[in-house]
């Protein structure tokens, strides 16, 4: 090799190799290789007891893995036979259910047994279960859910009944409860008496003789003047409805819904149908201040006189308009 042509950092290197020799500028001790070989088989030995240990968790782990399913097996196996069973009862009660009702519906138990009836005085359980029209052996829900229509049957038929209630009764029969118009008044006509319910209707009842307590009303011929004469009486103070005998039409030519009241006091009253409520209101303190029975007159204002003297003349106890 030519030195001269060589670079300036081959020369030092061929400098370095010329004093150190062939051998290497370190050589290990013998404690140097014992440590370094210690180093090493204990660093196998820890890897060799991590991978011991990673084995075992493995181990460990697929253990519990299997001993959790094992105890896992019999609460699954519960909790299926526990569905199948809930499956099987809900098909089965479906099934059950269905072929208690097709029985049912062939049975004389869905048909209509017996009707009572409650609530009746004046108007016989034969008479309001007739005009029901209600027909015993047919089906009973099919009655039931049109009981309304029976029940306006029963009203529109028995002028009596003031309401009429269609309620199940048992096992297969009904209860029908009424409620009655009470019979406040009587109609005389020819000397033959007729029933007046509180809503103003006259039943083509006949009696011979008055009731006693009941006021009479007299020449109507009109029953819708008897209707609002009813609707004004029913609203005076019982005292007073009480005290009244009888009613007798007596309208004039300017003023056609005049009325005669003849009270059991003796006294007579005149007044008329739209204003008896208000005026009315009045009489016992009228008649308490009269020293002789008398007539009351309430067509216009208030004032009273006795029966001896003229109707055209007016009384010295005149009550100046008491109702102002």
């Amino acid at each position: 090799m030519d030195e001269q042509n060589l670079t300036p950092w081959q020369k030092e290197n061929l400098e370095y190799l010329r004093t150190q020799g062939d051998e290497p500028a370190w050589n290990p001790t013998e404690d140097d290789k014992k440590e370094k070989s210690a180093e090493a088989k204990a660093e196998t030995e820890s890897e060799a007891q991590e991978e011991n240990m990673t084995e075992e968790v493995e181990v460990e782990k697929q253990k519990k893995t299997y001993e959790s399913f094992a105890d896992r097996l019999p609460n699954i196996k519960k909790v299926r036979n526990t569905r199948l069973f809930r499956r099987l009862t809900l098909i089965v009660s479906v099934f059950l259910i269905a072929i208690l009702i097709m029985l049912y519906f062939v049975s004389p138990l869905s048909k209509l047994g017996a009707i009572s009836v409650s609530g009746n005085t004046s108007v016989s359980t034969k008479d309001i279960i007739t005009q029901s029209t209600l027909k015993r052996g047919e089906a009973l829900w099919e009655q039931f859910n049109d009981r309304s229509i029976y029940e306006q049957k029963i009203k529109r038929q028995l002028p009596r009944i003031k309401k009429a209630t269609i309620s199940l009764n048992g096992i297969h029969s009904f209860n029908i409860n009424v409620t009655e118009y009470k019979v406040v008044a009587l109609e005389s006509v020819d000397n033959v008496f007729h029933p007046i319910l509180e809503n103003g209707k006259i039943l083509p009842e006949e009696k011979k003789a008055p009731e006693s307590g009941m006021p009479i009303f007299q020449n109507f011929k009109d029953e819708s003047i008897i209707k609002n004469l009813m609707d004004a009486y029913n609203q005076l103070p019982e005292d007073v409805k009480k005290n009244i005998s009888e009613i007798r039409y007596a309208p004039s030519k300017a003023n056609k819904e005049l009325v005669n009241l003849h009270m059991k006091d003796t006294n007579e009253v005149i007044v008329n149908i739209s204003q008896m409520v208000e005026k009315m209101a009045y009489y016992n303190k009228v008649a308490s201040q009269m020293e002789q029975p008398g007539t009351i007159d309430m067509e216009v204002g208030i004032f009273s006189y006795p029966f001896e003297k003229p109707e055209t003349t007016e009384s010295a106890e005149e009550a100046s308009q008491l109702e102002e």
